[in-house]
């Protein structure tokens, strides 16, 4: 079979599959872009070799372009999300949030998408676009954002580190438990000292996380720890990241949709109750934490955090790699525990949760800390 390693092939694929592609791909052609380097014939954009070659994945991804259209979706935008898809460089978020929307429709659960909003509607007083809406009963504005960041990030430093030392095996051992923003510092002003100092020595240690320089074998080993409470409490501030999106008159949803291939195995696995433990530890204290806090959310966004963690009305933790194998599959284990902030400015309609789990059923769980909330 032919791989497909490059946008154009992977276009050619979806639109075999999908008719809305096909369409879209003629009326606004794009560049070319390739998955793997032309001269080594190394891969240079991992996760779109790997999701354009999985025949369960670009049925997945025709039948979500293919819904949208019939749901009024626009072209342009669409091809806006063909075009991100296929780039490789935001494949891992574009992905994420194509799933969802398919989640979405295979549940028959009525939604708009790309959805503008004016200055007086979020929370940094900017003009934005939120990825959708759900349309019944009451508005309730959403946005998603890939999670599972914690094992991609490390992932990724320690391929760069390997691509950096050609020939040599690379461990991340010790606790996974650190923040997001340690690991971007790791992989941006802290990495050549890492790099010089793993050369010299083979063994260094960042906090938590030991760094191994062992040599290549067929067969390897490592291992390391992971806490949920530890990394709830280490990435607390972690969804106030993305406050500027927060609607400030209306209900609003963060949708973090995870997924083996992007970082989520631990979530995907749910090991001794690791996904249920550590989503319910990071909403909780999200929702909690910051009700008396003054301080500003960020250098660029000057409200308090206690405002902006009352605007969260709900977090929903979705995986996205249990795709149904038709229009209208049903899941039979929880792909969405949806977390709602009993401290919400605007809080989520009980009409609308209901609407949810009775489209959705058994795969949506939901819970409200009514009686947690202290």
């Amino acid at each position: 079979m032919l791989t497909i390693d490059s946008r154009s092939k992977w276009i050619r694929e979806l639109a075999g599959l999908s008719q809305t592609v096909a369409t879209i791909a003629q009326a606004f052609p794009l560049a070319e872009v390739s998955y793997r380097d032309s001269v080594t014939g190394a891969t240079m954009q991992s996760e779109a070799l790997n999701f354009s070659n999985s025949a369960e994945h670009n049925a997945a991804f025709a039948r979500c372009f293919d819904g949208l259209s019939r749901k009024g979706a626009h072209a342009k935008t669409l091809s806006k999300s063909l075009e991100a898809l296929t780039s490789g460089r935001n494949t891992y978020g574009v992905v994420c949030e194509l799933l969802t929307y398919l989640w979405l429709l295979d549940h028959n659960l009525p939604f708009q998408i790309q959805v503008p909003l004016s200055r007086a509607d979020v929370l940094n007083q900017g003009e934005h676009e939120l990825d959708g809406k759900l349309t019944d009963f009451l508005d309730v504005f959403f946005d998603v954002k890939a999670f599972g960041f914690q094992e991609r990030l490390i992932e990724r430093l320690r391929q760069r580190l390997e691509a950096d030392m050609p020939g040599r095996w690379i461990a991340v051992e010790g606790s996974w438990d650190v923040s997001v923003r340690t690991l971007e510092s790791l992989l941006s002003k802290q990495y050549k000292k890492l790099l010089l100092d793993l050369k010299q020595k083979h063994v260094v240690s960042r906090g938590v996380l030991h760094f191994i320089e062992r040599d290549k074998k067929h067969f390897q080993i490592s291992h390391h720890t992971m806490d949920p409470y530890l990394f709830a409490e280490e990435n607390t501030g972690y969804v106030l990241s993305s406050a500027d999106q927060f609607c400030t008159k209306s209900p609003f949803i963060l949708f973090f949709a995870y997924h083996p291939w992007l970082g989520g195995n631990s979530l995907n696995t749910d090991f001794a109750g690791y996904a249920c433990t550590v989503t319910r530890s990071l909403a909780r204290r999200t929702f909690i934490k910051f009700l008396d806090d003054p301080t500003h959310v960020s250098d660029t966004l000057k409200e308090p955090r206690g405002v902006a963690s009352r605007l969260v009305s709900g977090i929903g933790f979705l995986n996205v790699s249990q795709l149904p194998a038709q229009p209208g599959g049903r899941d039979t284990d929880p792909t969405l525990r949806l977390y709602l902030n009993p401290n919400a400015t605007n809080p989520v309609s009980r009409l609308t949760i209901d609407l949810l789990q009775s489209e959705a059923r058994q795969s949506v769980m939901v819970e409200d800390f009514s009686h947690d909330n202290y």
